[in-house]
């Protein structure tokens, strides 16, 4: 094996260095999209040398181990003396290492990766040798089953961090192209400035919960999730006629109802029980978890204020109704074991709130999104230094122990951007103090409510049938819609013009200056500046219609995108996730163009790519 240097990258110092391992090893789902999910079979400080173990015969050998001791399918036969091997040259079972800068020891990880489609990709097992005291840490992957793909690269590679110079290498057969083999596309074009990303990255991270689907078996979330995809997903893409993204909200459906599902196995196997749990899901939307879980066999119902148009295509096992539920005694469920509040709006403090009160055994699942207080108001941060989602988070955690449960956190595996959830499970009180735990629940939503008395109901007994909250302003049941096409058009032109001058003339500033640039893309402006232009009627007209400037800049991304507060021209030939999708449902290369190229037309140095490659008339 020759050892050949692929890509370096300067001004990345020692501890951003093993940060950015860390996230490599507990998060490669993020870069890697074939990999759904990895189980952690070994983390062992090692007591021998490191540099032995370098090698596909030490693999070899942790992967037999693996199989002996973890249940892990490996590739070679088991043998007790390749344990005995193993144990003389580590010391006891660690939960990680890499988090302490002042400990430079050398450690083994060893993960079995689980892929999202396992027709066509196999489990495969990945090994980090890590040696903190050289800066550098070598990686290995092995596929379980040779007839199928693996999750990891073809070669094996090591990061190493030398001073402020972080560099990748390959360790190939020195006959190979290495040039020409997608391993090394990917490793040098995607995983690699992934990294340096992390490195660099002066965000901490959400120090919410660290890792994902912590309470649950990463191997059987797997199984279970594929199984469910083939089961639900695509045949529900097929019919689907909600105008939201089919395969977005399908599959995020899929993936909680798995997480769901396992969660209430796991409870069946601790309380030693078979009957399957009931639940309501309060603000069910679309309805499809509601379908998913009953038709696993947990009788339920979902609850919403509007109709969804699919609602019709599921079968009458599916309970959906339309209710408009307001935080009373008439939104009790007594006889439920679990309610769920997924993406439930203004709902999101009451669900823990009504889970209390329903009865001592009801559960909750709460996967909140946007942020609303106890009487529909939207929820106002206090710490400007932390963001609105981080606080709000921290806030309904309060909310669920101040209403007595243990509450646990988790983040899912699910395509949105708000992934945390809370699960409410066991309670902090006993059942005969059930009226010590009403009135600080009371106290609460008082507090939360602002201290007015004409916004809550002040009532010792929560079976009174007024409102918990008298200033609670459920959504209406006809959702209005907000369309920046019904903004006055002169408005918009006027916007887009303006922007796009602004602009131009920072591209002209480049050209003065004689730019090496074939094209370039100007400079930025906030978005603090356009503002400033615009008159405060044409902004409160944008802001009822489309969300603000920010909204309508991004509706014009075959022009503009949208950065950190600050607006520049997208790239011709770069377009969004969306946009790529479209193209390629439509087969942009011989589909008729009818939009005009607003760079062609407008840009100094016109458009850089030719008619037939540009999605835009030319």
């Amino acid at each position: 094996m020759n050892c050949e240097s692929v890509v370096s990258h300067g001004n990345v110092d020692t501890c951003e260095f093993w940060k950015a391992a860390k996230i490599w090893l507990d998060n490669a789902h993020v870069v890697n999209r074939r990999i759904l999910t990895a189980k952690k079979l070994l983390f062992l400080q090692l007591n021998a040398d490191i540099q032995s173990m370098c090698s596909s015969e030490w693999f070899e050998k942790l992967a037999s181990v693996a199989q002996l001791y973890k249940n892990c399918p490996a590739p070679s036969k088991t043998d007790h003396s390749l344990a005995l091997e193993l144990e003389a040259s580590c010391s006891e079972f660690l939960s990680d290492g890499l988090d302490d800068p002042l400990n430079n020891g050398s450690y083994i990880c060893l993960q079995k990766l689980l892929p999202r489609n396992p027709e066509k990709f196999s489990h495969t097992l990945k090994l980090a040798i890590i040696d903190k005291a050289n800066g550098r840490i070598t990686f290995f992957s092995h596929s379980i089953e040779e007839s199928k793909q693996s999750l990891g690269p073809k070669w094996s590679y090591r990061l190493e961090h030398d001073a402020v110079l972080c560099k990748l290498s390959l360790y190939v057969d020195g006959n190979e192209n290495v040039c020409k083999d997608s391993s090394f596309k990917w490793l040098k074009d995607q995983f690699f400035p992934r990294f340096v990303k992390w490195a660099n990255s002066d965000s901490p991270g959400s120090s919410l919960i660290s890792g994902s689907l912590n309470l649950i078996s990463a191997e059987k979330y797997a199984i279970l999730y594929n199984k469910l995809k083939l089961k639900y997903g695509t045949a529900m893409v097929k019919i689907w006629p909600e105008n939201t993204d089919s395969a977005k909200f399908v599959y995020e459906d899929i993936a909680i109802a798995t997480y769901l599902l396992l969660i209430w196995e796991m409870e069946r196997t601790t309380r030693n029980v078979q009957e399957k749990q009931s639940f309501v899901d309060l603000g069910c939307g679309n309805g499809l978890l509601v379908h998913i879980l009953a038709s696993e066999g947990h009788p339920g119902l979902g609850i919403d204020l509007r109709k969804r148009g699919i609602w019709d295509l599921y079968p009458k096992s599916t309970r959906l109704e339309v209710r408009t539920i307001v935080p009373s005694a008439s939104s009790l469920f007594p006889e439920t074991d679990w309610l769920i509040g997924n993406h439930s709006d203004e709902l999101t403090p009451w669900i823990p709130v009504i889970a209390a009160r329903s009865s001592h055994q009801c559960q909750f699942f709460l996967l909140p999104c946007c942020a609303y207080e106890f009487n529909g108001r939207k929820y106002q941060r206090d710490n400007a230094a932390k963001s609105q989602y981080f606080e709000y988070m921290n806030y309904i955690k309060n909310v669920c122990e101040e209403c007595g449960f243990k509450t646990d956190m988790d983040k899912l595996r699910i395509p949105s951007t708000k992934r945390i959830c809370l699960i409410g499970r066991d309670r902090i009180y006993a059942k005969d103090r059930t009226d010590v735990q009403e009135a600080a629940i009371r106290e609460l939503i008082n507090a939360r409510s602002n201290g007015r008395k004409d916004n809550i109901t002040d009532s010792s007994d929560p079976s009174d049938q007024n409102l918990w909250s008298a200033g609670f302003k459920p959504r209406e049941n006809v959702e209005r819609v907000r369309n920046c096409t019904k903004i006055n058009k002169g408005i918009i032109s006027d916007i887009v013009n303006l922007v796009a001058e602004r602009l131009l003339c920072k591209v002209r500033m480049i050209d003065i200056q004689s730019s090496n640039e074939k094209w370039n893309a100007g400079g930025q402006i906030e978005l603090s500046e356009v503002a400033q232009l615009l008159s405060q009627e044409a902004l409160k007209e944008m802001k009822n219609e489309c969300g603000g400037v920010q909204t309508l800049l991004k509706n014009n991304s075959d022009i503009f995108q949208v950065i950190q507060g600050k607006v520049q021209f997208r790239v011709p030939g770069t377009c969004t996730d969306v946009t790529r999708k479209k193209n390629k449902r439509n087969n942009s290369k011989f589909a008729k163009k009818t939009k005009p190229c607003w760079f062609y037309l407008n840009h100094p140095n016109g458009c850089p790519l030719n008619e037939e490659i540009c999605y835009y008339k030319h």
